[in-house]
């Protein structure tokens, strides 16, 4: 059995001895207040300046660890230097702190954040990271785990033709470490060798997910990575990090 993941502070903790070492800190974008227990939620900024805005968030599902890991790795390891020249790096590490602490998919009200972003009241979480959209991203990525997928897929959504995207190639990157989900129909929309193109015309759709409120605040691109829980944790996060090198490296 995997040990448990580290818990929620810890994750911070690991972060901001990181940042320190690049000379910066986390920011708080507020608290997030469940019953007695209060977390903040936290960002970080890296590259400050560059000429192009990367976004990458995790754990908007409390029971999805592997992407709050990975975003820790990629950061603790050094590994985001190779990005900077080109990237001003955001990292929201942890969307939902109550529902990893708790391991659950939702926060303690009951709520699915990633069905949050078309709310004219979301939820305090979605608000907080609604805050970040004030700039335009170049890239957003969000990632997530899949625990009745065989392999790894991504969804991804651009504001330019399809034959710019990136999703394939990444796949590429990643399949050398998982398997791939090659069945040509995945969540009930059409998929291409473990690609789904988000369906079009989200302004007809009663909730967006954090892709497309990021799509609708004029991101250029933006991808959800979907890791198989079938797999180990470790060999999530080192695919999460390989996919996020690699859309960094494609999109740059």
């Amino acid at each position: 059995m995997s040990a448990a993941p580290p818990g929620y502070q810890s994750v911070l903790d690991r972060l901001e001895t990181a940042a320190a070492r690049g000379g910066t800190s986390l920011e708080v974008l507020g608290e997030v207040r469940h019953g007695e227990t209060t977390h903040p939620l936290k960002s970080l900024v890296l590259g400050r300046g560059a000429p192009r805005r990367a976004l990458l968030s995790a754990g908007i599902h409390g029971d999805e660890p592997a992407g709050v890991l990975a975003l820790t790795e990629f950061i603790e390891s050094g590994r985001y230097r190779l990005f900077l020249g080109d990237w001003e790096l955001t990292l929201i590490p942890c969307i939902n702190p109550h529902g990893y602490e708790a391991a659950t998919r939702l926060n303690p009200a009951g709520q699915d954040l990633n069905r949050e972003f078309k709310s004219a009241s979301p939820a305090r979480e979605v608000a907080l990271v609604q805050s970040v959209f004030t700039r335009r991203f170049n890239l957003s990525m969000e990632l997530h785990e899949d625990n009745d997928s065989p392999g790894y897929y991504l969804y991804q959504k651009s504001r330019f033709d399809r034959g710019k995207f990136p999703g394939e190639q990444i796949l590429k990157a990643v399949q050398g470490l998982v398997p791939l989900n090659a069945e040509e129909e995945i969540d009930g929309m059409p998929s291409d060798g473990g690609v789904i193109h988000r369906l079009s015309g989200p302004e007809a759709m009663d909730w967006w997910p954090m892709a497309l409120y990021s799509l609708w605040k004029e991101t250029e691109i933006c991808l959800t990575l979907e890791s198989p829980t079938l797999l180990s944790l470790q060999t999530r996060v080192l695919a999460h990090v390989t996919a996020i090198e690699a859309a960094l490296r494609l999109c740059r």
